[in-house]
């Protein structure tokens, strides 16, 4: 953690960082998934400039075939039977924001810490999700003031990725949060981002930051929720390659901060909404949970993740091999306070 960030600060992320580290999941379903049914996400941390820890969030580009244009956590799909949940949420994370996949290609003083993994989560096309938590910083006794957010984070695959935005993680413990980014801006410069999901439900709180509503899922009542955010993101630009380079990184382990790839991220100063909802959303809640020990200020599933939906799925036989053309029972549910109201937010 940089050496500019004031010593309160620096405890408080500390005790984070601890309550992180010593989280264990009560169970990990997701080495008894069928390796074709394996994928993780990660929820990558860091502390800004005035100590506070924030999460990257994307939006997925419009081109792909699943989930297109919706906000997600850097992630995918194992590639071997072999491959840990955090080396794919790694090798995801460097082809999708450019983050390098390995430790010794971020460029100096920085460095990326595996501190917990989250209970497993059921995708909505039951794909068994492991969220990787870790943590961006700096190596201890370095001082820096280069920005990772600037620096090393927005470097976006335009296949797989349209923007790159971060929220402080504490904002999704409380329904009433008020971005400063966006406070007093004229709402003719917020633009919508790429999909409009119509939730079905109106924001909670007084700031217009927290929806909620309660769904069933494989008859297990389900929370379901959905932040507005407000913020300027990094846009992709477009490039001659949209290859992933490796020695890129190995530049930039070198000190070349300066060297941007053609079509790297380049800041919008025009305010985005975005629409954190489905599975990403109750990730990060759950993140936000274990990190600053409380529970949030607005209704929520108290058991993390879906082991109950997937013991039963595997009871039933259902996470069997993947097979190609297949379309499989989302196990979605109607609003559990009025059956015939419009739900969108139904399980990712």
């Amino acid at each position: 953690m940089g050496n500019d960030i004031d010593d309160n600060s620096r405890k408080t992320l500390q005790d984070i960082v601890n309550r992180l580290k010593n989280y264990k999941p009560p169970r990990d379903q997701w080495e008894e998934f069928d390796p074709s049914r394996r994928a993780a996400v990660l929820i990558l941390l860091f502390p800004d400039a005035k100590g506070e820890l924030r999460v990257v969030l994307t939006e997925r580009s419009s081109n792909l075939r699943s989930f297109a244009g919706q906000v997600a956590l850097p992630g995918g799909k194992a590639d071997t039977p072999a491959e840990s949940a955090f080396q794919t949420a790694r090798r995801e994370a460097s082809e999708e924001i450019g983050l390098p996949s390995r430790n010794d290609l971020l460029p100096s003083p920085f460095t990326v810490t595996h501190l917990c993994e989250m209970p497993t989560n059921l995708s909505r096309n039951q794909l068994g999700v492991r969220p990787c938590v870790a943590l961006l910083h700096t190596k201890p006794g370095s001082s820096s003031s280069i920005n990772p957010e600037e620096s090393l984070i927005p470097r976006l695959d335009p296949r797989e990725v349209a923007s790159v935005f971060t929220v402080p993680l504490s904002a999704f413990l409380t329904a009433d949060y008020q971005n400063p980014e966006s406070d007093g801006q004229p709402e003719d410069r917020v633009g919508e981002s790429t999909v409009d999901i119509d939730f079905g439900s109106v924001p909670s709180g007084s700031t217009g930051w927290y929806e909620g509503q309660w769904l069933e899922w494989f008859g297990i009542k389900w929370r379901a929720h959905q932040f507005n955010v407000y913020t300027s993101p990094v846009v992709v630009q477009k490039r001659d390659s949209t290859e992933v380079l490796e020695d890129e990184a190995q530049a930039y382990a070198a000190g070349s901060f300066n060297e941007r790839r053609s079509g790297g991220g380049t800041h919008d100063k025009k305010m985005v909404k975005y629409k954190v909802w489905g599975m990403t959303a109750r990730i990060v809640v759950d993140a936000a949970r274990v990190a600053f020990g409380k529970d949030p200020d607005f209704p929520f599933t108290d058991t993390m993740g879906d082991d109950e939906v997937i013991e039963i799925l595997q009871k039933q036989g259902k996470l069997g091999p993947r097979l190609p053309g297949v379309v499989e029972d989302s196990g979605r549910g109607g609003n559990l306070k009025n059956e015939n109201k419009k739900a969108e937010s139904g399980k990712l």
